[in-house]
């Protein structure tokens, strides 16, 4: 939602505008959030964008823990950054709020109209979690993000401003590629290999350690408890790494798999935009991007065989940066 902010002045003696940023910034101060499966990451700026206050709390999406628990954790994250600050809520110019499980109106509009309830903010965007990140990958320039942790999506924008996206529908039936898929293709490969159904795997041991059990038997009691969310199996992908870097080819054909669906996440985006022909980013969040070569370069082949004027790389700000940078741009400069 924007809001203008006019000042008048005399027609006879015109005063030239002054931008945002160099009014006092002890009068503008923007709130960003960046609220994922696992954690809430909240900042306070400034006018000049410095980073004067923030607050880290558990996970906001909503589908995962319920609308209340979410909400809930933004306000502790909140809290915290305004307290590191030292101001109020009454001193935030204007927000935006990185929401993930918000891409349906219904859920947008119930977060929404929680969040201005519990927080008072006059000035509250909301946006879902890939779009913050977008924001700060890319600088707000046009390109394509693809984030892989617990889950996985890829998004996107061009030049015209259109949106596209590709993945990011949960762990039921999508989120291809991220480290709870990672981690489910091992489960399936240690319990085909005991079965005799594939190959021996270093796979079998690194999870069992993981997890603190001794056999498959004992594994469905770990695997299938209210405690074994998504988060805490995804954690599972660093193990494949590892088997992976000590040669274990079913680990990493299990790591090139992911690389390639990632990749198609992104080629899906690129596609719908039509951007093949173009020069633009590929910026790659999250952990499962940490893998190592099996993974990145089966996902950087895919990619580059399609778009070829593509720079795959790191994000070049934060999500929660991203989030501020929306926030600043919500209020009209005159």
């Amino acid at each position: 939602m924007s809001t203008a902010v006019t000042h008048h002045t005399s027609i006879s003696q015109p005063v030239a505008p002054q931008p945002l940023r160099e009014r006092a910034t002890r009068e503008v101060y923007f709130l960003g959030i960046d609220g994922g499966g696992t954690k809430t990451d909240a900042i306070i700026t400034d006018a000049n964008l410095r980073v004067i206050g923030q607050g880290i709390s558990g996970g906001a999406n909503p589908h995962r823990i319920g609308f209340d628990e979410a909400v809930s954790h933004i306000e502790d994250a909140v809290e915290a950054a305004l307290k590191k600050a030292g101001l109020q809520i009454e001193n935030i110019t204007a927000a935006c709020f990185g929401i993930a499980g918000v891409s349906h109106p219904l859920h947008y509009h119930k977060m929404k109209k929680k969040l201005e309830s519990k927080l008072g903010i006059q000035n509250l965007e909301l946006v879902t979690d890939a779009r913050v990140a977008l924001t700060g990958a890319l600088d707000g320039k046009p390109g394509v993000i693809v984030i892989a942790g617990t889950g996985s999506i890829a998004f996107g924008i061009n030049e015209a401003s259109e949106e596209a996206r590709s993945g990011g529908w949960g762990p039921t039936f999508s989120d291809e590629g991220s480290g709870y898929d990672i981690a489910r293709q091992a489960l399936k490969a240690i319990a085909a290999s005991e079965d005799g159904r594939s190959e021996a795997t270093l796979l079998k041991d690194l999870v069992f350690h993981k997890l603190g059990v001794k056999n498959l038997a004992d594994l469905p009691s770990v695997i299938y408890t209210d405690e074994a969310k998504p988060a805490r199996i995804a954690e599972l992908a660093e193990v494949v790494a590892e088997a992976a870097e000590r040669g274990d080819r079913v680990a990493q054909e299990i790591l090139e798999g992911a690389g390639r669906e990632l990749a198609q996440m992104a080629i899906a985006v690129i596609e719908k935009l039509g951007m093949q022909q173009q020069a633009f980013r590929v910026a790659c969040v999250g952990s499962v991007f940490k893998s190592g070569k099996f993974l990145s370069e089966p996902f950087r082949r895919a990619i580059v065989e399609y778009a070829p004027r593509v720079e795959i790389g790191e994000p070049l700000n934060s999500p929660t940066i991203g989030a501020i940078k929306l926030a600043e741009s919500s209020v009209v400069k005159y």
